[in-house]
């Protein structure tokens, strides 16, 4: 069985993907054009920007659902909320303006987010024996 935290370490990778290759694809879109892709970001480049967007705030509830499950402390909550609200206003810009500075801004972005992110998520990680000290207290309650 798999634990909580596997659950919330793939909701990060799986939200954070999209914010990242979205605007990647968004200046490549006449390259992919050219060489016959179909991809969101020339056929359905409203899509391809709400998309970015809608994964961004993502970012926010996954980041809040590891203190809520036990996995970290509320510490890390809190400090992730800085990086997520910048990536949510990044990824706006980018559907807001949709040009090659925004999607740029928001793809260099999206390189540095995920380790600083998960550097917070391994910093805020509760122990085995916090985890069994909570599990005690629960009981004696």
């Amino acid at each position: 069985s798999l634990d909580p935290g596997a659950f919330v370490l793939a909701g990060v990778l799986y939200t954070w993907q999209f914010p990242h290759f979205n605007s990647l694809s968004w200046n490549l879109r006449p390259d992919y054009s050219r060489a016959g892709y179909r991809m969101m970001s020339v056929t359905h480049p409203d899509l391809c920007r709400r998309v970015a967007v809608r994964h961004s705030l993502g970012l926010v509830a996954v980041c809040t659902a590891a203190p809520l499950l036990g996995l970290t402390d509320w510490v890390f909550a809190v400090d992730s909320l800085p990086l997520n609200l910048y990536m949510v206003y990044l990824s706006f810009r980018f559907y807001q303006k949709a040009d090659s500075n925004s999607s740029r801004k928001l793809f260099r972005y999206t390189l540095i987010h995920l380790p600083l992110l998960m550097t917070l998520m391994f910093l805020g990680k509760k122990s085995e024996q916090d985890k069994e000290k909570l599990l005690l207290e629960k009981a004696v309650v």
